[in-house]
C-alpha cells in the first residue's frame, strides 16, 4: 500500500483483529470438514459393519456443527492479542506468536495431512478387498466386465483423493513454513526495508495459496476423473437443450 492508501490492517484496529480471528477460524474450519470427509470415506468404504455406522448424514451433521464451534473458539486470541504499531498489525506479546505458530502448523498442517494420507491408504486396502471379493462372487462369463468397471471407478476414486491431498499439502505448507520463520524472526528488531518488503509480500503469496485452495475443488475433480467430466458435458448438455426447447416457445406464434 501507498502512503495515500494505506493498509486496513495497519491503520484499523478492529480490521487487524477481525481479518485475522476470520480468516484463521474459516480456513481451520474447511481443513478439519476437509479432513473429516475423508474420514467419512473410509467408513464407508470398509466392510467392518460398526465402522460403516458411522457414515450416518446425522453423525456428519454433528461433527459439522462440532467442528464449527471448536474453530470459532480456538482462534479468539486473536482479538486478545493483536495490536497495531508501527510495524503494522502483530502479535503482543510475542510469546502468542509461538502459541499460533504451534496451532497452525499442528492443527492446520500435521493433523491434517496424516489423517488424510492415513485415510487414502486405508480406503485404498478396503477398495482392494472389495475387489478381491467381487472376483469371488461374480460369474465368469461377467467376470471380466464386471471387474473392469469395479477397477475404473476405484481408480477414478483413488486419483481424485490423491490428488485432493497432494494439492492440499502443496498449498497450504508454504504459508505453514512461513508461519514458523515468522515466529523464529519477530524478535528480530534490526530488519532492513528489503527484508521488511520481501517478508510482506510472501506473507501475501502464502496466504494467498491457503485460500484459493478452497476454490479448486471442481477444477481438480473435473481434471481427475473421466466420469465426472462425463456428468459434467451431460448437464451442460441439458440445460443448453431446456434453453433451446424454452426459447422455441418463445418464439412460437399461435394461431387466432
Amino acid at each position: 500500500m501507498s502512503a495515500y492508501q494505506p493498509d486496513p490492517m495497519d491503520t484499523i484496529y478492529e480490521f487487524c483483529k477481525a481479518r485475522n480471528y476470520f480468516g484463521q477460524s474459516s480456513t481451520m474450519i474447511y481443513r478439519w470438514l476437509l479432513t473429516m470427509a475423508c474420514i467419512d470415506r473410509y467408513t464407508s468404504s470398509t466392510a467392518n459393519a460398526r465402522i460403516r455406522r458411522f457414515a450416518d448424514p446425522h453423525i456428519a451433521s454433528c461433527v459439522v456443527l462440532i467442528i464449527a464451534i471448536i474453530w470459532m473458539i480456538l482462534p479468539l486470541h486473536n482479538w486478545i492479542f493483536r495490536l497495531i504499531n508501527g510495524s503494522g498489525c502483530i502479535w503482543s506479546p510475542s510469546l502468542v506468536a509461538t502459541y499460533n505458530s504451534a496451532l497452525v502448523v499442528i492443527f492446520g498442517f500435521t493433523v491434517p495431512t496424516t489423517v488424510m494420507i492415513t485415510c487414502a491408504v486405508l480406503i485404498n486396502n478396503n477398495l482392494r478387498h472389495k475387489r478381491i471379493r467381487r472376483q469371488n462372487i461374480v460369474s465368469p462369463i461377467g467376470e471380466n466386465q464386471a471387474n473392469r468397471l469395479v477397477r475404473a471407478r476405484d481408480r477414478q476414486t483413488l486419483v481424485m483423493l490423491y490428488v485432493e491431498i497432494i494439492f492440499y499439502i502443496i498449498f497450504t505448507l508454504p504459508w505453514t513454513v512461513f508461519t514458523v520463520y515468522y515466529v523464529l524472526t519477530v524478535s528480530v528488531t534490526n530488519k532492513t526495508n528489503d527484508q521488511i518488503a520481501i517478508e510482506g509480500f510472501l506473507q501475501f503469496l502464502t496466504e494467498t495459496l491457503v485460500y484459493l485452495y478452497p476454490t479448486l475443488s471442481f477444477y481438480l475433480y473435473t481434471l481427475a476423473s473421466h466420469t465426472f467430466r462425463q456428468e459434467l458435458v451431460k448437464i451442460i448438455s441439458a440445460i443448453i437443450s431446456t434453453n433451446n426447447q424454452c426459447y422455441d416457445c418463445v418464439r412460437r406464434i399461435v394461431p387466432n
